[in-house]
C-alpha cells in the first residue's frame, strides 16, 4: 500500500518540457551523427578490408576493388606499356636501338600492387577517413613500380665497347726483302667510357627520354709514332740502302768482301730504352750474337798463321844467312770489327777497314844476330853405304824434315813432331825394318839412321837427352865407325827421341846426305857455352851368342836367288856413361844403357818360278 504523504507531488510544466527535450536533442545530435559516421566508416572500411578503395588506380587502370592479387594480374597486363621505353645509343655514324626491358626495366607488380593497396591505410584512422572520403571526388593515381637492372645494360654495352674498340697501332719501321726501308705512321685508337655511357643510359632510361645517347669516346694513343721512330729509320736507311762492304789490309794488298742488304737485315734489331729523362728512345742495334757469329767465322778463313823465318849458316864465313824472312800471322780482331760495324749505323760511308790482330812469329828474321848461332857446337856422321835405293831414298827424305830447324833456348826437340806422318803419300818407300822379331818390308825403313845421326848430335854437344830407345838388335851401320851402344830407334806416335836445348841460345839444325858415299850429317849451330862432354869406354855385359842362319822362303822373289837381309849379332847389354862440364863444373852425368837381343844371319830363298 502506497502511502501518499510519502510520496513527493511533481507537476509538469509543458513549455518547460517541450525545451528541454529540445536542449536535449541538440546536445545529442552531434554525437549521433558522429556515431552514424563512424559506424558507416568502420562498416566501409570492413567491406574493402581485403580490396583497393574505390578511386585508387595504377596508370590508367581502376584498381579500386580489387583484391592486391587481382591488381597484380591486371598491372601486369598491361607491363609491355610500361616498358615500352626505347633507347637509341649513337657513335659516330652508327646507332642501335634497345627497349626498356632489353637495357634491364622490369615492372614490379607485387610492389605496386601493395603501394595502391596501402592508399588509404597509415594507421591514422582520422586521415585514413579522410582519404577514403576524398577518393570518392578525386581518384589517387599510383605510378607503377618500374625496377632498373643495370646487368642487361652492362652485358649491352660491353657488347658495344667490344664492338667499337680499336686499337691504337704503333708506328712501325719495316724492310723490305730488297732492303727498302719504310716508316709506317701510327693510328690512334679509340675505346667506350663505359662508367660516363652507362650513366647517360640510365638517365635516358628513367626519364623517358627519347633523345638519343651518344656514347662517350675516348682516344688511345699509340705508344711509339713517327717522331719516335725516325732516328731508327735514319739509321736503317744508313745501313741498308746499298751492300756493306768490309775489308782489311796486309803489307799493302787489300782484301774486301760485301754482305748484301738482304743478309745485312737479318743480323739488324730495332731496339727500345729510356734515356734518363723517361723519354723512350728507338735505335737501330746490330745484333750482337749473330754478327759476333758471322764475324768469327770470317776470322777463321782469313785468318794466317805466323811463319819463323828460315836461316842457313855458313860454315866458311861464320855467319847466319835468312834464307826466308819470317811473316806474322794476323785474323781479324773480331770484338773491334763488331764496334766498327755498330758505329757504321750513323755513317752514310758503306765500306768499313777492319782491324786486324797481328802475331809476330816465335822466330823472327828481322834480328838474326840475336839468336845467339854463330858457330858450330856439335856434329855428328854416321853411314849406310850398301843400302837399297829404297832406304837410301828414306833417309834422305827424312832428313830433309830436320834442315833448318830452330830449337829456342829451353825447348825440347822431339824427332817425330818434325818427321811428321811416315806414309806412302807422304812419298817414303818400302824399306827393310824391324817387325816384332824379323826383319821385314815396311814403309819407311832407314828413318832410324836419322834418328841414330841426332841422338849422337845431342849427346856429344853435351845437350840434356830426355828420350832415346835402343834397337831390339845390333844393327851394322850404325855400329860403322862407331861402338854398339850410341843407336836410336823410333816409332811414330809412340817410340820417340827428344832432347832438350838447356842453353840460352837458339840452336839451328842442318843435315848434309851424300848418296854417293852413304853418309848423314848432321850439325848443329849456336854459341858454344864451354861445355866438356866425356863419353868413358863402353860396358859390355850379358853377352848371348847369336844362333844359325835362318832361310825363309820368299815368293816375291826368283826361284834360285838368295839374299841376305839380316847379319848375326849377339845379344849383349850395353852401358854407355857420358860426363858433361862447364867451367869446371859438373852439369850431370848419365848412363845410356842398351839391351840388345841375339840375332842370326838371314836369308830370303826366292820361290817364285
Amino acid at each position: 500500500m502506497v502511502n501518499d504523504k510519502l510520496m513527493p507531488t511533481v507537476t509538469v510544466n509543458p513549455v518547460k518540457a517541450q525545451t528541454l527535450w529540445g536542449a536535449l536533442m541538440f546536445a545529442l545530435f552531434p554525437g549521433i551523427v558522429l556515431a552514424i559516421l563512424l559506424f558507416a566508416t568502420l562498416t566501409y572500411q570492413l567491406w574493402y578490408l581485403e580490396r583497393a578503395y574505390p578511386g585508387v588506380m595504377v596508370a590508367d587502370i581502376n584498381v579500386g576493388g580489387m583484391s592486391p592479387p587481382e591488381m597484380m594480374l591486371a598491372v601486369n597486363q598491361h607491363a609491355p606499356d610500361y616498358l615500352a621505353q626505347n633507347v637509341t645509343i649513337q657513335a659516330g655514324t652508327e646507332t642501335w636501338l634497345f627497349t626498356g626491358q632489353q637495357l634491364g626495366l622490369r615492372l614490379d607488380a607485387n610492389m605496386t600492387a601493395t603501394k595502391a593497396y596501402a592508399v588509404g591505410r597509415t594507421d591514422n584512422f582520422l586521415a585514413d577517413m579522410l582519404t577514403q572520403l576524398r577518393l570518392w571526388v578525386e581518384p589517387r593515381v599510383v605510378a607503377p613500380i618500374i625496377v632498373y637492372d643495370t646487368g642487361p645494360t652492362n652485358q649491352l654495352l660491353q657488347q658495344l665497347a667490344d664492338h667499337l674498340y680499336r686499337p691504337p697501332q704503333d708506328a712501325q719501321l719495316t724492310i723490305q726483302a730488297d732492303g727498302r726501308v719504310n716508316l709506317v705512321p701510327s693510328q690512334r685508337g679509340r675505346q667506350m667510357h663505359l662508367e660516363s655511357t652507362r650513366a647517360l643510359i640510365q638517365e635516358a632510361v628513367l626519364a623517358q627520354n627519347n633523345q638519343p645517347v651518344v656514347a662517350i669516346m675516348q682516344e688511345i694513343m699509340p705508344a711509339v709514332t713517327e717522331n719516335d721512330l725516325q732516328p731508327a729509320y735514319q739509321q736503317a736507311v744508313n745501313f741498308l740502302h746499298q751492300p756493306l762492304t768490309m775489308g782489311y789490309t796486309v803489307n799493302g794488298k787489300t782484301s774486301q768482301w760485301q754482305l748484301a742488304p738482304q743478309t745485312l737485315m737479318t743480323m739488324i734489331n730495332l731496339v727500345q730504352s729510356v734515356d734518363a729523362k723517361g723519354k723512350t728512345r728507338f735505335t737501330i742495334e746490330p745484333d750482337r750474337a749473330k754478327l759476333i757469329t758471322y764475324l768469327q767465322q770470317k776470322a777463321e778463313s782469313i785468318a794466317t798463321k805466323p811463319v819463323n823465318g828460315s836461316f842457313r849458316f855458313d860454315m866458311n864465313t861464320n855467319t847466319l844467312t835468312v834464307v826466308q824472312p819470317s811473316t806474322d800471322g794476323y785474323t781479324l780482331d773480331v770484338e773491334a770489327a763488331y764496334q766498327k760495324i755498330v758505329a757504321a749505323k750513323n755513317q752514310s760511308s758503306n765500306y768499313l777497314e777492319l782491324p786486324l790482330v797481328f802475331t809476330p812469329p816465335p822466330l823472327s828474321s828481322k834480328e838474326p844476330q840475336n839468336l845467339g848461332i854463330k858457330e858450330l857446337v856439335s856434329e855428328a856422321t854416321t853411314y849406310f853405304r850398301g843400302s837399297s835405293e829404297s832406304r837410301m831414298h828414306n833417309i834422305r827424305l827424312a832428313a830433309s824434315k830436320f834442315h833448318g830447324i830452330i830449337i829456342p833456348p829451353g825447348e825440347t826437340f822431339s824427332f817425330n813432331h818434325y818427321l811428321g806422318e811416315v806414309t806412302a803419300e807422304n812419298g817414303y818407300d818400302l824399306s827393310l825394318i824391324i817387325r816384332g822379331d824379323r826383319t821385314a818390308l815396311g814403309i819407311g825403313g832407314g828413318i832410324c839412321q836419322v834418328s841414330t845421326t841426332v841422338f849422337r848430335t845431342a849427346l856429344f854437344g853435351g845437350f840434356e837427352i830426355v828420350e832415346r830407345w835402343a834397337h831390339d838388335y845390333r844393327v851394322n851401320w850404325y855400329e860403322t865407325n862407331s861402338s854398339p851402344g850410341l843407336d836410336a830407334t823410333i816409332y811414330t806416335p809412340d817410340v820417340d827421341l827428344k832432347f832438350r836445348n838447356n842453353t840460352p841460345y837458339y840452336l839451328l839444325i842442318q843435315t848434309e846426305t851424300d848418296l854417293t858415299v852413304g853418309t848423314l850429317t848432321f850439325r848443329f849451330y849456336s854459341t858454344k857455352t864451354g861445355r866438356e862432354v866425356t863419353i868413358a869406354p863402353v860396358k859390355t855385359e850379358r853377352v848371348v851368342p847369336h844362333g844359325p842362319a835362318i832361310y825363309e822362303k820368299d815368293p816375291t822373289r826368283l826361284k834360285g836367288t838368295m839374299e841376305q837381309v839380316d847379319w848375326a849379332k849377339d845379344g849383349v847389354d850395353v852401358t854407355v856413361t857420358r860426363t858433361v862440364t862447364q867451367t869446371g863444373q859438373l852439369l850431370y852425368k848419365d848412363e845410356i844403357f842398351s839391351h840388345y837381343r841375339p840375332w842370326q844371319d838371314v836369308y830370303k830363298v826366292g820361290t817364285k818360278e
